[in-house]
């Protein structure tokens, strides 16, 4: 099956069997980011953007992707947003092991499109939602802070706010 869709900002064709996870799919071709873990959606390893929201793509057929847009972290990272992320978590001492790094960095980005000033509920969901142990939950937490703060003070200065 040929299934088009907007992959990190470019338009391609997908060939594919209908029910192949869009995990493989996107190992097949290269993209590295996608990490193969529990194969069941829980552990964040293979989570990608789709139409702009943090999924895992072990649990997403291609053939239900015609002309969506995903994006992998090999595209992401090149983003302010995703700079202001790993600047935040920089700060924090947050170190990811490489297997978590697209849950973390994709759910902070989700939280931080939906909320100006997580709470401290906000951040324990989203602590929760990771289940990689390579930074306990406090420092990433206050990684995701500082990724607030940081994007808060880049923002502020686009607007000329500062």
């Amino acid at each position: 099956m040929k299934i088009p869709v907007l992959l990190n900002s470019e338009k391609m064709i997908l060939d594919a069997k209908p029910t192949e996870s869009l995990r493989d799919v996107l190992r097949r071709i290269g993209l590295l980011s996608v990490k193969e873990g529990c194969g069941k959606g829980r552990c964040g390893s293979c989570t990608v953007l789709l139409d702009d929201k943090p999924v895992p793509s072990c649990l997403i057929p291609v053939g239900i992707l015609r002309n969506a847009t995903i994006e992998t972290l090999e595209f992401f990272i090149l983003t302010k947003d995703a700079e202001d992320i790993i600047s935040g978590f920089k700060q924090a001492g947050v170190n990811m092991c490489g297997f978590c790094n697209s849950a973390r960095i994709f759910s902070t980005y989700a939280l931080l499109k939906k909320v100006y000033r997580p709470s401290n509920e906000d951040l324990e969901k989203l602590a929760d939602s990771v289940s990689c142990n390579c930074t306990d939950r406090k420092t990433f937490m206050n990684g995701v802070m500082y990724a607030t703060a940081t994007r808060h003070e880049r923002e502020g200065r686009k607007n000329g706010i500062l």
